[in-house]
């Protein structure tokens, strides 16, 4: 059975083959794991891109009918086409066909390498994404816009998966999924276009959390097609790239690409005296082709100020950016700041770079944003107490601070809502950490790197909540406190570049917590997951 698209299928069909163990055997295929995995009785198979070997052999099948290319002279072009094809079989036996009844030529062949992209405008290539479009059009209506907006990224990028994040609720994609944040959903939203072949995952995590994803070639000419059939964007809601330095240069103003500039006039508008007037900018032709609508679209001019690191001196800049605005970046002043304002969700950056935003810039700015869910610093001898972080905080990630372990109450104790914390490179100094009763009554990850910690003190009833345990090059902790493996909502701890006493502790951990009934809580070391009983 080929190319199944739901277990119902199945349900229909299994009742007229009963099991009269003759030995029989069923092959189904199917593009959705899901289904897979429900279907089969044994392990599914995945089948993953072909190799280099195996494209030529596909290569050489649907081009020559054997298994071999029978012209010398065009066996080196003709791998070098076949490498083109990125693994993917429909592709190979796409441009293999149009070849076999080509002219055997090393001229023709030669030029068909250089620009195999001319057969994108085949009618069997046409036909290949006729039937990758039946990927696209099974999709549920809430995925459809997520895959539609892989367009946006060049070919072979590798997209970093906590950008994609932001960028799909800036455009207001995810849909709130019942006990989980947006970011959640969008994880869920990602793995089901994993799960169905369209996105590509490229990296994970110590913690198994999707790092950067991408996807193939010919898919994303699948999402050129669906994008301009569906006139799927208007109007720019995102602005990722804006330079805050004293070196200008000719950019897109929407995403800060430097090539196929044109100057264009839009308007301008004051809202303060209701006065409108026009401003000239530079738009790139990606942008221009993806926003039909840009012409139209309204600017606000926004000053930005920077504070130097360790001087009275600032640095302004006025930037201009489209009055649907939801999610910007600002880099290489200091500040970098990604806002989404319609879920009163915003991402605040701090980068050391040649400036750093100022301390008393920080506590001004984070009172403001009482809604603040997000938050990542960077920042040398961070003073905790001259900074009053928003109670409404989920996530918070800490790098380099020079904090002292003691002033962890800090966090502790007045982020009430806090699921997430990550301490990296050193954000709390000193050998040891002793909890204190009341501290993280929320906290479901925790991720500790490259930290000088010895000695961590602490109790279950310290992180009720916690599912995730990440330590990562912790070179002198001892032990991981063997009462957090009693915590009943921990499923997984993950021990990256650690030293042995530390990996011991936390086998001895997961093997008393199986000993006791406990088949929940895994272990990975180095990103292998522990087998109980092994050591």
């Amino acid at each position: 059975m080929d190319d199944v698209w739901d277990i119902d299928v199945w349900n229909e069909l299994n009742r007229f083959f009963p099991n009269n163990r003759n030995e029989s055997r069923i092959l189904v295929t199917t593009r959705i794991s899901n289904v897979a995995v429900s279907l089969g009785s044994q392990e599914s198979y995945s089948l993953d891109f072909l190799n280099e070997e195996k494209s030529w052999n596909l290569f050489c099948h649907e081009t020559f009918a054997q298994e071999s290319c029978p012209y010398p002279e065009l066996e080196e072009i003709g791998k070098s086409i076949a490498k083109s094809c990125k693994g993917l079989p429909l592709t190979t036996v796409v441009i293999g066909g149009l070849l076999a009844n080509s002219n055997m030529t090393r001229e023709y062949w030669e030029s068909v390498a250089e620009n195999v992209n001319a057969f994108r405008n085949s009618k069997d290539y046409k036909q290949c994404l006729q039937i990758l479009s039946l990927s696209y059009n099974s999709l549920p209506i809430h995925l459809k816009p997520c895959f539609l907006y892989m367009r946006v990224f060049r070919e072979d990028s590798k997209v970093n998966f906590s950008n994609l994040t932001k960028l799909w609720i800036a455009e207001g994609f995810l849909k709130s999924i019942r006990g989980k944040s947006l970011e959640e959903a969008a994880e869920t939203y990602l793995r089901e276009l994993i799960d169905r072949s369209l996105i590509l995952s490229h990296k994970f995590g110590d913690d198994g959390n999707i790092i950067t994803c991408g996807i193939h070639d010919v898919l994303r000419d699948l999402c050129l097609r669906e994008y301009e059939k569906e006139h799927f964007i208007y109007a720019p809601k995102v602005q990722r790239v804006i330079v805050f330095s004293g070196l200008e240069k000719q950019k897109c103003f929407i995403c800060g690409l430097e090539t196929a500039l044109d100057m264009i006039d839009l308007d301008e508008v004051n809202y303060a005296s209701q006065l409108t007037s026009v401003a000239s900018v530079w738009a790139c032709n990606t942008c221009k082709n993806m926003y039909p609508s840009l012409n139209k679209t309204r600017l606000v001019r926004v000053k930005l100020v920077s504070k130097i690191w360790r001087s009275s001196e600032s640095r302004e800049k006025e930037i201009l950016h489209p009055t649907s605005l939801r999610y910007l970046e600002v880099d290489r002043g200091g500040l970098r700041k990604n806002t989404k304002f319609e879920e009163n969700y915003v991402f605040l950056f701090w980068k050391k770079r040649e400036a750093w935003i100022g301390l008393t810039i920080v506590s001004t700015i984070l009172p403001v944003y009482k809604n603040l869910e997000s938050l990542l610093v960077e920042a040398k001898d961070l003073t905790l107490e001259k900074i009053t972080f928003p109670t409404s905080l989920k996530e918070l990630s800490l790098y380099s601070c020079n904090i002292l372990w003691e002033k962890m109450i800090t966090i502790g104790s007045l982020l009430p809502n806090l699921q997430k914390l990550e301490l990296d490179r050193n954000t709390f100094e000193g050998h040891e950490w002793n909890q204190v009763e009341g501290e993280f009554p929320r906290l479901k990850v925790l991720k500790i790197s490259h930290s000088d910690l010895k000695w961590w003190r602490a109790e279950n009833i310290h992180f009720p909540k916690l599912e995730s345990l990440i330590l990562c090059y912790m070179k002198y902790l001892e032990e991981i406190p063997s009462i957090i493996g009693d915590i009943p909502t921990l499923h997984s701890i993950y021990v990256q570049r650690c030293n042995d006493s530390l990996i011991d502790s936390a086998k001895q951990i997961v093997e008393e917590q199986h000993d006791n009934g406990n088949e929940n809580l895994q272990l990975y070391i180095n990103k292998e997951r522990y087998q109980v009983g092994s050591s």
